[in-house]
């Protein structure tokens, strides 16, 4: 299923391969869909249901899968491979802290970034407050807005600047402030 987003000629938001990767690494592990869900604390029916692309899972979710199935929690989410240890908490805890600091050194309002990045500034203070965890797509969207990587924001695996070959398209909106 492909989402009414999606536009010709641009590179497909990174997230879209979600369903795809976990189905493929249950597979590999294999472990049914029920059995992956209990084994990470869900609900037995998560699993499978994600794997039907229906869902855009978040970053919580995504995290506790990537664990049981013993795989970077990057990989499932975007399909970029930042290998990790397994950490004694989620990873995922400290997005609010990342992106509170991200926007501030890049001297955006809660608006801007919510403007920026197509949510809003309630969006963006709820996260950084930690009073919602977001999705995986919506976390890709302010990673974009902020110019920063995505994995780095989601889980605070590699750097923060994109590397050279991921250097903002023209087509990009241009940040206020400072630039990286």
């Amino acid at each position: 299923m492909v989402p009414g987003v999606v536009v010709r000629g641009r590179q497909n938001p990174l997230h879209l391969g979600f369903a795809r990767r976990l189905a493929r690494v249950r597979k590999n592990a294999d472990i049914s869909g029920s059995a992956l869900s209990l084994a990470s604390g869900l609900a037995h029916n998560t699993a499978g249901d994600l794997e039907t692309g229906t869902r855009v899972p978040r970053l919580d979710t995504v995290e506790k899968l990537a664990r049981a199935l013993s795989v970077s929690p990057s990989f499932l989410a975007y399909g970029i491979d930042i290998p990790c240890e397994p950490p004694t908490q989620l990873l995922s805890a400290g997005l609010p802290e990342r992106l509170s600091a991200c926007r501030q050194m890049r001297k955006l309002s809660r608006r801007q970034v919510g403007a920026l990045s197509g949510t809003s500034d309630n969006f963006v203070q709820m996260t950084e407050t930690g009073r919602t965890v977001p999705s995986i797509a919506k976390v890709e969207q302010l990673a974009k807005a902020l110019h920063v990587s995505v994995c780095w924001l989601a889980f605070g695996l590699g750097h923060p600047e994109l590397p050279a070959n991921r250097r903002r398209r023209s087509d990009a909106p241009p940040a206020p402030g400072p630039q990286p």
